[in-house]
């Protein structure tokens, strides 16, 4: 039982650092042309995600993040006249794992087909930003990022940055 839970944990700890990131985008699209954007609502910075994660500092360290990572990619925020309109949104869902063990070493094993179970408490947490045309109003970007996450996940202001920059890695869209 103890070698099963050891090969587990260690399969748990390698998902745990495993990042999913799938993209979708117009591939008729010169991305090239995009150099400014604003907010989707109204320009304004409005969070969507978990109540834990709705606190000033979490919110101002994910606005920043994004911005920065816009900004390193040539985009400049421009309320008046934005070319893109950007948009995010976070999700944590609880999820578990049930692991089932042979009882052989236990004092109550009877048959072959008994077993004790454990179960696995863990988070699985998706980050979609997307990216519409402002002047044409549809979508011609998307980014969807899906982790395993701690139970208790730390949202430093250096693993935001983290989760952002692994977001927008792909963008522009290169022409292949």
């Amino acid at each position: 039982m103890k070698r099963f839970s050891i090969v587990f944990l260690i399969i748990a700890i390698a998902a745990a650092c495993s990042v999913t990131v799938k993209e979708t985008f117009d591939k008729q699209i010169d991305f090239n042309r995009y150099k400014t954007y604003c907010w989707m609502a109204g320009c304004e910075f409005n969070f969507t995600g978990p109540s834990y994660l709705n606190d000033s500092i979490a919110k101002e360290n994910i606005r920043k993040a994004i911005e920065a990572e816009l900004a390193s990619k040539g985009l400049v925020l421009n309320a008046d006249n934005p070319d893109l309109l950007i948009g995010f949104t976070i999700t944590v869902k609880d999820e578990q794992a049930i692991v089932y063990h042979r009882a052989e070493d236990s004092p109550f094993y009877i048959k072959p087909f008994d077993t004790d179970k454990e179960v696995i408490n863990y988070l699985k947490g998706s980050l979609i930003i997307g990216m519409a045309d402002a002047k044409e109003s549809r979508m011609v970007w998307q980014s969807h990022v899906s982790a395993y996450m701690e139970l208790e996940p730390d949202m430093s202001e250096e693993n935001i940055r983290k989760g952002i920059k692994q977001a927008l890695k792909n963008y522009p869209p290169s022409k292949e």
